[in-house]
């Protein structure tokens, strides 16, 4: 006989899966400081790296998380997104964005592209999720004008 749960033996469970949750989303916060601090020297108000950096904060991922060869549904938005804003709003070679994205080739990033442009024609969501990451980037990057 197999002895049954309690209800606040369950509540518990939920808890610590919730407390676990969030020290994982904390542990991926902390890494992405670390890594952008470790490349900060290289990065430009648009570079390949920078936009990297916000996708991987907006969609709650590490660098290495976005840049691997998994093609569950959150990294592939996230790396569609991050390739379509390289290219389409800043303008970088589908061959310099490869080699960021961990040496894919550049017809790789291309059709990443091509994908993200038919995705936000229909999917209004994922559209709106490039527009809040360009937002971010470029207002990091924004000075503010001193008024003397």
């Amino acid at each position: 006989m197999q002895p049954s749960f309690t209800h606040t033996m369950q509540e518990e469970i939920a808890r610590l899966r919730r407390v676990i949750i969030a020290k994982d989303s904390e542990i991926i916060r902390l890494t992405n400081i670390i890594n952008f601090r470790a490349i900060e020297h290289d990065i430009t108000p648009m570079s390949i790296d920078c936009v990297m950096h916000h996708a991987c904060v907006f969609f709650n991922m590490t660098i290495d998380m976005l840049t691997d060869r998994n093609r569950e549904g959150e990294r592939v938005k996230a790396r569609m997104a991050a390739c379509w804003i390289c290219n389409r709003r800043y303008k970088h070679t589908f061959k310099s964005i490869g080699r960021k994205m961990a040496h894919r080739d550049h017809s790789t990033i291309m059709n990443a592209c091509d994908k993200a442009d038919e995705l936000m024609r229909w999917d209004k969501a994922f559209k709106s999720q490039v527009d809040m990451i360009i937002k971010s980037i470029e207002n990091d990057f924004i000075q503010p004008h001193n008024e003397s």
